[in-house]
């Protein structure tokens, strides 16, 4: 999984690839396919930044991810309107309804792939940090009752 704005200026150049390689008469699936991708990405980030992780929240940063997300996420939609009237032009409504199709198709499996991956490292990290924050107060709480107890003479 990539950021918002890097997802979208591979979309833009694949848009742009796919314009050229459709108007000389050639195979754009590979440009397309890679702008399902760039689709997918926008949209997880999007859907993220609903829902930030813990260092986006302790951190403030959680503001600034959903504004780039929602900004990349309009722009994608601009860009997703042109790509689908190029393939109407080119293969009719049918060829609209397949795209869409296999943009819903990468969407499943990049969610069962990668974006897990990109969750599970999320969770990890926020775990260990809340380990790690657990272990520091109860240290912090032990080494001040020893203080006390070695003031008072318990030990």
């Amino acid at each position: 999984m990539i950021d918002p704005f890097t997802a979208l200026s591979l979309a833009a150049g694949a848009v742009s690839n796919a314009k050229k390689l459709i108007a000389a008469g050639k195979d754009a699936s590979s440009a397309l396919s890679k702008f399902a991708g760039c689709v997918a990405d926008v949209n997880y980030a999007s859907e993220k930044s609903k829902n930030p992780g813990l260092i986006a929240t302790l951190t403030g940063s959680a503001e600034q991810q959903a504004m780039d997300a929602f900004t990349a996420h309009k722009k994608m939609q601009a860009l997703r309107k042109e790509i689908e009237t190029l393939i109407l032009f080119q293969h009719g409504m049918q060829g609209v309804e397949e795209y869409k199709e296999t943009l819903r198709k990468v969407r499943a499996q990049r969610r069962k792939t990668l974006y897990k991956q990109a969750e599970l490292k999320a969770a990890l990290i926020d775990w260990t940090i809340g380990i790690l924050f657990t272990l520091v107060a109860i240290s912090i709480f032990g080494g001040v009752v020893w203080l006390i107890g070695k003031k008072n003479g318990n030990w």
